[in-house]
């Protein structure tokens, strides 16, 4: 099958060469105009003779336009930043397929697994689904899903994420060429979550509240993203791994102090059990250097 490679992200480029690899051609490659990295799929363009794009622009008459005359049958899309609208949906004969990280239909949007894992889900979901109008909304060709504990992290289900993508692709790649039907989503709104964008300053951490609540909000925040944080004094301190402690005995502390140490790990009094910091930077200094900085005396606050 011809295909157009639309979007951005090293998992789309691992996507598109595997595509390859199973006998598919790459006709057009458009990918956002201010992406980091673009110049990678400008090379993958060149090195198969295709037709290249970056553009701010894809719904504009010129681009739509363009990506007609490329003249592929399918669309393989993945996150692209904003909506594609139907003229350029209808660029491709079979139209586009998009790869979302959300169980469909039930968390469509933006952030998808962040969000999973603070609701305390039993999993989070990967689909190839056909791209609509409604953002999410297509019926699926293919889905897999993860199962969450209380020790997984957003940076583990962004590693299975760009492990599994190109399969998945090549999976609807596949269906779509048999002429295998896709799976209809359940259209009540009722099933549905719609996952709105989180910033950076949402993963602040409110030590007033229950710690299995601040666990999630670090699991949900640490790398790839800017991680959890507060404040001690006017120095950033971010929280990239800890564990849930239950007090061994009664005890009264103010949310947010650091109270005795275990093995070097400065544990902090929430609203309710504490936080055993396991990966934590005070304004960039090393892990080390910055549990020593929080263990330095009990009159200390994280605000």
């Amino acid at each position: 099958m011809r295909l157009a490679i639309v979007g951005r992200t090293a998992a789309l480029l691992a996507t598109a060469r595997r595509l390859i690899m199973e006998g598919h051609s790459i006709g057009l490659v458009v990918t956002p105009a201010d992406v980091i990295g673009g110049e990678a799929f400008e090379a993958l363009a060149l090195a198969y003779g295709a037709a290249f794009i970056r553009t701010a622009r894809i719904n504009s008459e010129e681009i739509v336009t363009a990506m007609r005359l490329a003249a592929c049958e399918l669309g393989v899309s993945l996150n692209w930043r904003t909506l594609i609208k139907p003229a350029a949906l209808a660029s491709f004969a079979r139209g586009v397929i998009n790869g979302h990280a959300g169980d469909l239909p039930r968390y469509r949007g933006n952030a998808c697994p962040n969000w999973a894992i603070l609701r305390g889900e039993a999993h989070v979901g990967l689909c190839v689904h056909q791209m609509t109008q409604e953002i999410d909304a297509g019926p699926v060709f293919a889905r897999a899903r993860l199962r969450l504990t209380d020790s997984t992290y957003i940076t583990d289900v962004q590693t299975w994420i760009d492990r599994m993508l190109p399969e998945l692709f090549s999976q609807a790649v596949s269906a779509i060429g048999r002429g295998d039907p896709p799976e209809p989503q359940n259209p009540d709104p009722a099933v549905t979550l719609r996952c709105y964008p989180r910033r950076p300053e949402d993963a602040r951490i409110e030590w007033r509240e229950d710690a299995r609540d601040i666990h999630r909000l670090v699991r949900a925040s640490s790398h790839p993203f800017d991680g959890a944080f507060c404040y001690l004094d006017d120095e950033r301190v971010s929280v990239w791994r800890a564990d849930v402690v239950e007090p061994r005995s009664q005890h009264l502390a103010v949310p947010g102090q650091p109270c005795e140490a275990v093995e070097g790990d400065p544990m902090i009094a929430c609203g309710s059990g504490f936080m055993r910091l396991r990966d934590v930077t005070v304004n960039g200094r090393s892990n080390k250097l910055s549990k020593a900085l929080l263990n330095r005396s009990v009159r200390l606050r994280l605000t």
